[in-house]
């Protein structure tokens, strides 16, 4: 019954005010029985946008004015029909419009790439009770006189449509290998041709990437040279268009390249303790630590930045022999300087104390008074000024006094960063278990020294490339990590290879 009540009220509407050939105003009823007369006012074009003023007088079944103060009206956006499609563009978010009582408004911007010419907007138009329900979102539909949505036709000029849209900036070398299933281009070069392209209707001013201007090679394409530093590179590209808009973007790409370690003068220097023979009979000598000392020397001494004189080999050092070298250490260590201390021979873990030793050649089974801690190793470590200590020891040591840590093969840092601060780390062929004569620890890092054709190798690195083979080929499992409590700051030893002529 009320709908029937609704449609012979609008035909009552258009028996008096006529067939409303105007499609800027309609007549509608909401469901709430309220009636009212909508006419569409507009505003001249200015600045890209225009805006639709809905004008409501409220109406009674008898046409005369009344006052309404309860309903609302609102545009649904969600529904509004443009022509020619993209023609423009609502500038406001939301599924409706502000909401009034008196007067309904949308603003709508014109698409710079439109040319101009006569736009068609339909504006569904959408009712609440009151305040409160609109505020709740309880909309719905309007009653209409035929045809069912306010129409409303605008003129635009395109001489007067601005450019608002900066330019399309894209890059086109370097891009992401995907066959190597990168996620952001890697360059091996400590410098990179950079090219993008910039396109706008209006046409492109120019383009800066990271600030220096860009140089043109064809129509919409420029280039730029950049240098690079080691880790990853954002880099900035902007444009702007004649008509003023500026657009920018970045770009991140990762360098691999390793500039020239700066290094102050530092020596590298390193010493290496093998215990071949005890003196106590109960504790079995061993074939190979001296001749391991001997390998190793020779790949530091020929393959990288160690001088012979500065690669000292204790054969068969007794506890006070060990000491009395540990002592004097700072009396020809400076600050710019790095050492190695290797020690391979027998170890002992104390599992019911938590305390590890190494066993010097004149250890007795029976008399731990001549057994060297490792804390004490480790406290010779942190009294140590040099910049980077690296203890690498071919024996069990206590696996409390490392703190691992796991090595992230993708992570690129510049080694001049992680050279500058202080370290102590440490390189174990196992943890606890005892370790073998024939060491595969030993023999896997001499090979990869050898091995190895970077100029510079951080022992991170270097140990990630000999664990595995380690674990495959011993029961022990092989640990690295910062020596706790003695001065490591987050840097790296890093073996430099020497430049043969």
């Amino acid at each position: 019954m009320k709908k029937l009540l609704f449609i012979s009220l609008l035909g009552l509407f258009a028996t008096v005010f006529g067939s409303f050939n105007d499609n800027n105003s309609l007549l509608i009823s909401t469901y709430d029985n309220h009636n009212a007369f909508i006419t569409a006012e507009t505003s001249d074009f200015e600045d890209n946008i225009f805006t639709i003023t809905l004008k409501v007088d409220w109406i009674n079944n008898n046409l005369k004015p009344v006052k309404n103060k309860t309903t609302v009206l609102a545009i649904n956006a969600q529904d509004i029909k443009i022509y020619p499609e993209n023609a423009v563009n609502i500038t406001q978010a939301g599924a409706v419009t502000l909401f009034s009582n008196e007067e309904v408004q949308i603003t709508l911007g014109a698409n710079p790439n439109f040319e101009g010419g006569e736009v068609t907007i339909e504006l569904p138009l959408v009712a609440a009770n009151d305040l409160e329900s609109a505020q709740l979102g309880h909309w719905r539909e309007v009653f209409y006189e035929q045809p069912k949505k306010l129409v409303v036709k605008y003129t635009i000029d395109g001489s007067k449509i601005k450019d608002v849209f900066a330019p399309e900036i894209i890059v086109t070398s370097p891009l992401v290998n995907k066959n190597k299933n990168e996620e952001i281009p890697i360059i091996d070069e400590k410098m990179v041709d950079f090219y993008v392209t910039a396109v706008d209707k209006g046409g492109v001013k120019w383009v800066k990437i990271n600030g220096r201007k860009a140089k043109n090679e064809f129509v919409g394409e420029y280039h730029q040279t950049i240098s690079l530093f080691t880790g990853i590179n954002t880099i900035k590209i902007t444009s702007e268009d004649n008509a003023g808009n500026i657009s920018e973007i970045k770009y991140d790409l990762i360098c691999t390249h390793q500039y020239e370690l700066k290094t102050n003068g530092g020596i590298y220097y390193a010493i290496l303790i093998a215990e071949n023979d005890y003196k106590d009979p109960s504790i079995n000598n061993l074939a190979n630590p001296i001749s391991d000392a001997k390998k190793l020397k020779k790949v530091l001494v020929e393959n990288y930045s160690f001088e012979d004189d500065y690669v000292y080999i204790m054969e068969n050092p007794t506890r006070a022999e060990i000491i009395q070298e540990f002592e004097g250490l700072n009396d020809y260590i400076g600050e710019d300087d790095n050492l190695i201390i290797f020690y391979a021979g027998h170890g002992y873990w104390d599992a019911y104390k938590e305390i590890g030793y190494w066993l010097p050649s004149d250890a007795s089974m029976g008399d731990k008074s001549n057994w060297l801690r490792n804390s004490t190793v480790k406290d010779y470590i942190g009294a140590v000024n040099s910049r980077h200590t690296l203890m690498i020891t071919d024996a069990c040591f206590g696996g409390s006094i490392f703190q691992t840590r796991a090595i992230e093969g993708r992570n690129v840092v510049a080694y001049q960063k992680i050279y500058e601060m202080p370290s102590r780390k440490g390189m174990t062929s196992g943890t606890l278990k005892e370790v073998p004569d024939e060491s595969i620890f030993l023999q896997t890092l001499v090979k990869r020294l050898e091995q190895n054709d970077d100029r510079y190798l951080p022992v991170s690195k270097l140990f990630n490339s000999m664990r595995d083979a380690i674990l495959n080929n011993s029961p022990n499992v092989p640990q690295f990590g910062t020596i706790q409590g003695v001065g490591d700051e987050g840097g790296e030893f890093i073996f430099i290879k020497r430049i043969k002529e």
